[in-house]
């Protein structure tokens, strides 16, 4: 059976009127069908995109300037990670606690900011400590001095800042 309608709209140059299932009111959808992807490549995507965790920064007055100031979304990317697994290692004490929070828009909670110095000290202590290399659920982060490192490490910048 020849469908008409749509041959005399491909003719005139229109775009043919909207196809049915037969004895419904659901539309025929033209999209292509989606096929199940390599996990490991959209995990290799998510964190390689091509803008850096710097890409998008927030600048916010501070002491009568501005500075540049990340979320923890910014943070998880630079480390490979997802935010979920720097809240929990916050809550646990793996890292320290963001320093500096604004009020949130909602009832989720305050937003935790974090500046250039503290994300740039921190992926280089990942890397250092080997967080970077292999499988990151085969890396016991209690097994390195990384909790220990970044503590030490917010502290020099909290007493650099407070000297300037």
């Amino acid at each position: 059976m020849r469908d008409w309608d749509s041959e005399f709209a491909s003719i005139a140059g229109e775009t043919p009127a909207t196809q049915f299932y037969p004895g419904s009111t659901r539309r025929i959808s033209r999209r292509p069908v989606r096929t199940q992807i390599d996990p490991r490549s959209a995990e290799h995507a998510r964190h390689d995109d091509t803008d850096g965790w710097d890409a998008k920064p927030q600048v916010r007055p501070y002491k009568g300037g501005y500075r540049e100031f990340f979320g923890i979304g910014h943070l998880a990317k630079a480390l490979r990670r997802d935010a979920v697994t720097l809240r929990k290692w916050e809550n646990s004490g793996v890292i320290p606690k963001a320093t500096y929070l604004i009020k949130g828009k909602t009832a989720n909670g305050d937003r935790r900011l974090y500046t250039r110095e503290q994300i740039e000290a921190i992926v280089q202590i990942a890397a250092q400590e080997g967080l970077f290399d292999g499988d990151p659920r085969g890396i016991r982060i209690t097994d390195t001095n990384f909790t220990e490192r970044v503590k030490e490490a917010f502290e020099a910048l909290k007493s650099k800042e407070a000297a300037a």
